[in-house]
């Protein structure tokens, strides 16, 4: 990863909405944990929902780094849940129900606040990545509704997309939705 790209993961604007988009497994691997493991030093409270295909392997990434994940997940200051489980809670027939969105997200963050000193929480996700190709509008509503939590909460967020096939990009709706695009980064400083 080039530095700027790094610098973004390392230290996200306070209110800063990540965009990664990718096609290799182990570098977003190494961007989430770079995310994460940034957040954890800085004495952040980290909210990982990850696909589960995901979980244990950058849960041994930050086991790596020198992290004893179970230590900073009994304290609160590291909450990992699965894609799907939350996705469970607020998709509705296959519809995105916007007050339980707001009330599981923001429980998720003020459990994560309360376990710090700073108050400061980073926030990765991939819910948007698995709705896309099923449901691109309620992708698009749910990317909405996490600028309104960036902005009423204070918190960063890193989103990521994984692309396949001959699909190099996200769609411009997508990207606009976002204050910072690692990949645009990449490409800027390569």
């Amino acid at each position: 990863m080039n530095p700027q790209g790094a610098a973004i993961l390392s230290n996200p604007h306070p209110r800063g909405h990540i965009v990664y988009p990718y096609t290799d497994e182990n570098l977003v691997g190494q961007a989430v944990c770079l995310f994460a493991s940034a957040g954890i030093r800085d004495g952040e409270g980290v909210i990982l929902i990850m696909t589960s295909d995901h979980c244990e392997p950058i849960r041994l990434r930050l086991q790596m780094e020198g992290f004893n994940v179970e230590t900073y997940e009994r304290s609160g200051q590291l909450t990992c849940v699965t894609t799907e489980d939350l996705l469970a809670r607020f998709m509705v027939d296959g519809t995105l129900n916007e007050d339980l969105f707001r009330l599981t997200i923001s429980g998720l963050i003020a459990q994560a606040r309360a376990s710090v000193n700073n108050g400061n929480v980073r926030v990765f996700g991939e819910m948007v990545s698995q709705l896309r190709g099923t449901n691109l509008v309620a992708t698009t509503r749910l990317e909405e509704l996490w600028n309104e939590v960036i902005s009423d909460h204070s918190v960063s967020l890193l989103c990521t997309y994984a692309l396949s096939g001959l699909e190099d990009h996200l769609p411009q709706c997508l990207i606009a939705l976002h204050s910072a695009d690692i990949e645009r980064e990449k490409s800027a400083v390569s």
